[in-house]
């Protein structure tokens, strides 16, 4: 119990003075020995690191070893200078930093006087041998010139060889998201980052929405045995860093057109989708004060606009609303199920079963076709607007203390298909967007002396997604009796093999809201040739949900000769008999399937802190380096105070018979409620556990590497 006072109490301070940040991974740093012509270390050497595109610079001193290390710096091209009396000055220039490298560049210093000047210009590979994770740099150039389907950069993850894309964000959220492998870890277990901020939908574990190609400096993707410092999640990290301004004016416009001037018709489908797809937009980047002050901004708009027919639905005919199926079960039309159908007509081809007043009046209202088979072609058509806007300000106070402030906001807004085709009651299977994301991050670098650095992030991430449905007709429009539903102007039913009406397979009418604040701080201390590291982070998630999945009631006709077995009704009863056609159920009313849950309310709370030191020690100066990290973490989980089941809705216990004998469809009765097709349950309200459960993650790691000097 003390020890777990003492991480409680130090993580509170934490909080309350530099509450910590794991995250600063959108800057680099370089390292390396300084020595003279015969091999010697040089203490005391001046060593400055300059920017070529802002002109910031830092400055530290070899220690008694010869040693320098310049943490934090920010990403870019960099020349570095330096300086001793009695040698000449040494200067390189070519070196390009990358999000989270860490490179090495050993300098040989030439007696000399210090106004010569050595200047390296070749760009020469810098070797990274003090970083423990395995890490692939998808640089600004490769980002523009690769080619990406919609301009997501996250399609770039997977160039590293270790990464695999295994699902894309839940239908009730954004859909920028994507769930990937890493090296055979969960899709859940990549940390995302963001201007060394965490970038992270805690919702459902995707990424936030990362800025488009041409906002994007660049993005690393580090798994294998990871720095403490890389987050919450095992697996992987990826890093990404926004463009800033420099000290000269930069900037670019763009548009993409792609349409289906150049595309095939899909195979089953009676014309071309009509793809038009336009992306368009623009940066600009610049001083707003010469080495001091920095802006970049930008804009990105896509219009998708998209008629598929590619779909092939069975409705009922004209015929066959008045019961006629002569030309249905005609073998030379080859109508589907038409065999069974034969079982159930008489020899003019009348249907033997009497029809639903509720079924024809629906079927009155599908697309109607000549079709003898009742084929038609539907699709859900899309018109979608997304625009997304990123801004960034940088502030160099003075050497010592720099700045940054960004925001980054994308909005989709996509039009549910049935407004869009009004004349096709099939296309209410399909639902809207209006989603936005937000994320907004601060971050400050301090250099309390040449050998300590300090870095915070304070960021916000917001997530708001609707998904609006479809309004037609309620089931108690259509002649549907005492069927409680949820949603109004809206009936969502299977017919299997024939069509679907306001039925999909992952179904989401919902609203979903996710809130999370997060404060990262990371200090680096050198000492000698040893270098400490220190930090953590804090951070709280509001989650809020209420979908309506199943809650309109969704009702399946299967076509099933005999219901008991699937009814769940015991051995011996009196068969409840089906048509054996899911078409001739439909029209008949006999009703296979209820599925039906109350709207699911979700109201959450998340709270987040982890601490974590790490360790850089050259036990020799010739050969062995040892890396030691230590890592704590801690999550919190807040379950909401009331909670409704998932699989009840409100009612009373039925009798299964009435749901096939088309009892909800034809019958008078004051209330109905079913579970599933076995309608065994009430309507039932669980209270959830007031208490916060808690789980603690420490880690250790240890790893000794040998290089030469």
């Amino acid at each position: 119990m003390r020890s777990l006072a003492t991480v409680l109490v130090l993580g509170c301070i934490l909080y309350l003075i530099a509450p910590a940040a794991i995250w600063a991974q959108a800057t680099a740093q370089i390292n390396g020995t300084v020595r003279d012509a015969s091999g010697a270390v040089l203490p005391g050497v001046q060593v400055t690191a300059t920017q070529t595109e802002t002109g910031i610079s830092r400055t530290t001193v070899t220690n008694e070893t010869g040693f320098y290390v310049l943490p934090s710096l920010p990403l870019g091209p960099y020349r570095l200078e330096v300086s001793l009396t009695g040698f000449r000055t040494f200067a390189q220039t070519g070196i390009l930093l990358q999000v989270a490298g860490n490179p090495v560049i050993d300098v040989k210093m030439e007696v000399g006087q210090v106004a010569q000047t050595v200047e390296v210009q070749a760009e020469v590979a810098a070797i990274e041998t003090r970083s423990l994770g395995v890490g692939t740099v998808v640089e600004s150039q490769r980002v523009l010139d690769l080619p990406l389907n919609g301009r997501q950069p996250t399609d770039l993850i997977t160039l590293s060889g270790l990464a695999v894309q295994t699902s894309s964000s839940p239908g009730f959220n954004m859909d920028t998201g994507v769930n990937i492998s890493v090296a055979g870890g969960t899709s859940y277990s990549v940390q995302y980052n963001l201007d060394g901020a965490s970038h992270l939908d805690i919702y459902d574990g995707t990424n936030m929405p990362l800025p488009f190609p041409d906002a994007l400096q660049e993005f690393k993707l580090v798994t294998s045995s990871q720095d403490a410092s890389s987050g919450g999640h095992s697996a992987a990290a990826v890093n990404s860093v926004t463009k800033s301004g420099t000290n000269q004016f930069h900037g670019d416009v763009f548009w993409f057109l792609r349409n289906a001037a150049a595309n095939g018709r899909d195979a089953f489908a009676p014309k071309n989708d009509q793809l038009k797809r336009n992306q368009f937009g623009g940066v600009l980047g610049g001083p707003l004060k010469k080495d001091k002050v920095f802006f970049f901004a930008g804009f990105q708009g896509t219009t998708t606009r998209q008629t598929p027919l590619a779909v092939t639905a069975y409705v009922p005919t004209a015929a066959m609303r008045a019961g006629d199926f002569s030309a249905y079960v005609n073998p030379v039309n080859g109508c589907p199920s038409a065999a069974a159908i034969r079982n159930i007509v008489a020899g003019n081809g009348r249907l033997t079963f009497p029809l639903s007043a509720a079924a024809v009046n629906i079927a009155s209202r599908l697309p109607q076709t000549s079709d003898p088979c009742g084929k038609v072609a539907t699709g859900n058509p899309l018109h979608e607007n997304r625009f997304q806007v990123p801004a960034r300000l940088d502030y160099h106070l003075n050497e010592r203390h720099s700045l940054f402030v960004r925001y980054l906001v994308t909005k989709i807004d996509a039009t549910v298909p049935y407004e869009i085709s009004p004349n096709d009651v099939l296309t209410s299977s399909g639902v809207g967007a209006d989603d936005m994301g937000q994320s907004l991050a601060f971050g400050s670098t301090y250099v309390l002396s040449p050998t300590v650095v300090n870095s915070l992030r304070i960021s916000g991430n917001r997530v708001g997604a609707n998904k609006p449905a479809a309004k037609f007709f309620s089931p108690a429009d259509v002649g549907v009796k005492n069927l409680v539903t949820y949603i109004p102007q809206f009936t969502s039913m299977r017919v299997q093999g024939a069509f679907d009406l306001g039925f999909t397979s992952n179904f989401f009418i919902s609203t979903t809201a996710m809130t999370n604040f997060g404060v990262n701080d990371d200090v680096t201390i050198v000492r000698g040739s040893h270098q400490l590291a220190f930090g953590g982070s804090v951070s709280r998630g509001l989650l809020f949900s209420r979908s309506n999945a199943w809650a309109p009631g969704v009702m399946i006709f299967a076509g099933l000769p005999n219901l008991n077995p699937f009814l769940g009704i015991p051995p011996g009863a009196p068969p409840v008999l089906g048509t054996g056609a899911a078409i001739t159920d439909f029209l008949t009313g006999k009703l296979t399937q209820l599925h039906q849950a109350n709207p699911n309310p979700e109201n959450l709370t998340q709270n987040y802190f982890a601490l974590y030191l790490q360790a850089r020690m050259e036990t020799s100066t010739t050969s062995v380096s040892r890396n030691s990290t230590r890592a704590c973490k801690v999550r919190s989980f807040r379950p909401p105070r009331r909670a409704s089941a998932t699989r009840v809705i409100r009612g009373f216990k039925a009798n299964p018979a009435w749901i096939a004998s088309g009892a909800i469809w034809n019958r008078e009765l004051e209330s109905l409620g079913i579970l599933l097709a076995t309608a065994k349950r009430l309507s039932v309200w669980e209270a959830a556990s007031h208490t916060t459960s808690s789980e603690w993650i420490c880690t250790k790691t240890h790893r000794r590497s040998r290089h030469s000097d």
